[in-house]
């Protein structure tokens, strides 16, 4: 069906288009400075910066639109199972990969 391909690649670019305004965003918030940090390096700062706004309330935030924007496409019929799939995979990842380093670390020591 060429009509469900140009709606997915449609959507595809929106996706694109607003992770990059995303990422802009963010790069663009002030934030605390990193030379103020107590007792760590300032990569350790930096990384903790990041690990923070990954599991914070944007991050948050996004994944309540992705799984709302899931049920609007089950809603209209045109859901697509490796889309939600990977979506639901990417969620579970994001916000469960300090308990899946952890049980790794565990495991191997």
């Amino acid at each position: 069906m060429p009509g469900k391909t140009v709606m997915l690649s449609k959507w595809s670019k929106f996706v694109l288009k607003l992770a990059a305004a995303s990422a802009i965003g963010l790069l663009l918030q002030s934030a605390n400075s990193f030379a103020q940090s107590t007792g760590s390096t300032p990569i350790d700062s930096v990384l903790t910066w990041i690990i923070g706004t990954l599991e914070g309330g944007i991050a948050k935030s996004f994944a309540i639109i992705a799984v709302s924007f899931l049920g609007f496409m089950a809603m209209t019929g045109r859901l697509s199972w490796q889309l939600a799939g990977s979506i639901i995979i990417g969620i579970a990842l994001v916000f469960g990969a300090e308990k899946l380093v952890i049980a790794v670390r565990d495991t191997v020591s």
